[in-house]
């Protein structure tokens, strides 16, 4: 695909807008993809937003979060019902990467909590590869410990290698930009173990994951970020995630054609 055909919107960014909102604007915008969140899928409802997607020019690409296994034998049961159900709606999309977060580990201990998650993702595989899907590992900043323990790329990639060739993660600019490493890992794991990549900037501080920057406004060295991916074979979406009250204040139509232009941009140096 084309560089601009790589682009995908994650909704949740758009919080004021509903689905038929952003369906209507983002084909308006001549965006060609959407990445769904999990919030705004089960306020609409499921059965209803595959309807409407659908009927839509616009081609699926991520859905997330699901899961949030826990360590006893019910909240995984829970968490593993919840991921199969999402595997089927985002199959009837057609859609291509499924995000699944640990949830807190609730005063387990690290390793026996990633013990749970990373068997329950394990068991997950082959079920996602059949339905044509990717599983990916949601890696959350650790300031949000309520959302996932999974906090470091370490940590993915230790659960992913444990699960097979298969298994793999998400690169979040924003909650794994700031990482030692971090271009080492994505040279090492962009062809085969990134299956997803969720972006926008870093500001120079701030104390909340909901307070991110536009591209370019921030401290992340982005072209060299994506230089590294797609040097190391990294071919799959780029999902834009810019969730921060700016974009609120901003308007999303104006975020939405800055950020098409700055990530063209990127993605032509990148190339």
């Amino acid at each position: 695909m084309n560089a601009s055909d790589r682009l995908t919107v994650g909704h949740y960014m758009l919080r004021r807008w509903s689905i038929e909102d952003d369906v209507r604007n983002l084909e308006r915008l001549g965006y060609r993809s959407i990445s769904l969140a999990s919030t705004k899928l089960a306020a609409y409802g499921p059965a209803p937003a595959v309807r409407l997607l659908r009927s839509s020019g616009l081609r699926v690409a991520h859905v997330g979060s699901y899961g949030r296994f826990g360590t006893e034998a019910r909240t995984v049961r829970r968490g593993l019902d919840e991921v199969r159900r999402a595997l089927g709606w985002l199959h009837a999309l057609g859609g291509d990467v499924l995000v699944v977060i640990s949830g807190g580990r609730d005063g387990a201990a690290w390793d026996d909590a990633a013990r749970a998650y990373g068997d329950a993702y394990a068991a997950l595989l082959p079920e996602a590869t059949a339905a044509g899907v990717r599983l990916a590992i949601e890696v959350i900043h650790p300031l949000r410990q309520d959302l996932s323990f999974i906090n470091t790329l370490g940590d993915a990639r230790e659960i992913a290698a444990r699960a097979g060739r298969r298994g793999g993660y998400v690169l979040d600019f924003w909650h794994s930009g700031w990482e030692r490493g971090l271009l080492d890992h994505i040279r090492r794991d962009a062809a085969r173990r990134i299956h997803a990549v969720q972006v926008s900037d870093y500001k120079r501080a701030t104390m909340r994951t909901l307070d991110r920057a536009l591209l370019g406004r921030g401290i992340l060295p982005l072209q060299t970020m994506i230089r590294a991916l797609e040097d190391g074979g990294y071919r799959g979406w780029y999902e834009i995630e810019i969730i921060s009250d700016d974009v609120d204040r901003m308007g999303y139509e104006r975020v939405l054609r800055h950020t098409r232009r700055a990530m063209t941009r990127l993605l032509g140096a990148g190339s």
